[in-house]
């Protein structure tokens, strides 16, 4: 994936949204600038485990997002690392129907909060590399909502999402 040429795309589309979004109800950012690896290589120590390549990638070129959908974040290593934002997000997570977890086909501790919000039981998690399928993205809010084959797919998704949004404002 050419993480340069979409994130480019999603920040365009976030400007556009931006513009559109009159009440201003989403917050509205660029990308956090790169991490660099030695902070992936601090994330993974702390963890643990390896990240997934394709997540570690798009660190390399965005180490996180506020406002990544309406006011959801893209967490960034300093979250991984352990920030208030990964607190609400693991205690989010915990809050997460044991018949939902079990629905997924992964245990709970197989998960990494890696986008979230604290207005609502929105949370996106990557699926750590025991889990059965290592590298998905699963959207949880109190239920499965999605599940995304890998990070890139989850990314192109939410460049949809935003884009609906765009359409959304653009009618009213």
């Amino acid at each position: 994936m050419n993480w340069i040429q979409e994130i480019a795309k999603l920040a365009y589309i976030k400007q556009v949204l931006a513009e559109a979004d009159q009440r201003k109800l989403w917050p509205h950012h660029l990308p956090a600038v790169a991490a660099t690896p030695a902070q992936i290589e601090a994330v993974e120590a702390a963890l643990g485990t390896r990240l997934d390549r394709n997540y570690a990638e798009l660190l390399l070129h965005a180490d996180g997002w506020r406002g990544f959908y309406q006011t959801v974040d893209l967490f960034g290593t300093a979250d991984l690392l352990g920030s208030e934002k990964m607190s609400a997000a693991r205690e989010l997570l915990g809050a997460v129907d044991d018949d939902v977890i079990s629905a997924t086909r992964n245990r709970r501790n197989d998960l990494l909060p890696i986008a979230a919000t604290t207005q609502d039981r929105d949370l996106f998690v990557l699926t750590l590399p025991k889990a059965e399928a290592p590298g998905e993205v699963l959207w949880l809010a109190g239920e499965l909502i999605d599940r995304f084959t890998n990070v890139g797919e989850f990314f192109l998704a939410m460049m949809d999402y935003n884009r609906l949004e765009v359409a959304r404002f653009q009618k009213k």
